[in-house]
C-alpha cells in the first residue's frame, strides 16, 4: 500500500518522479523502486515522506482505513 499512497500523491502533485526525489532527497531510482513496491521505504524515509507529503504515516499503511485518503471504494451489495 505504501506504494500506491507515494504514486497517487505525486501524481496528484503533478510531479515528475526525479522532482519528487530530489526534492525529498534520496535517487530517482529508490524513488521509483518505491512506487513499484521494489523496495520499501526505511523509517527514516518514511517520517520524511510524511513531512514532505503532508501524509500522516499511519495513512501510508492503511489500505481499509476508513479515512485514508487514497483509499478506493469497495463496491457495496447494490452496485451492480
Amino acid at each position: 500500500h505504501i506504494a500506491h499512497v507515494i504514486r497517487e500523491w505525486r501524481r496528484s502533485q503533478d510531479l515528475k518522479i526525479s522532482v519528487a526525489a530530489r526534492e525529498l532527497g534520496v535517487s530517482t531510482a529508490t524513488w521509483g523502486h518505491w512506487e513499484e513496491a521494489r523496495r520499501t521505504p526505511t523509517v527514516s524515509n518514511l517520517q520524511l515522506l510524511s513531512l514532505y507529503t503532508k501524509i500522516p504515516i499511519q495513512y501510508f499503511f492503511c489500505p481499509h482505513h476508513r479515512k485514508c485518503p487514497f483509499r478506493r471504494p469497495q463496491p457495496g451489495p447494490d452496485s451492480t
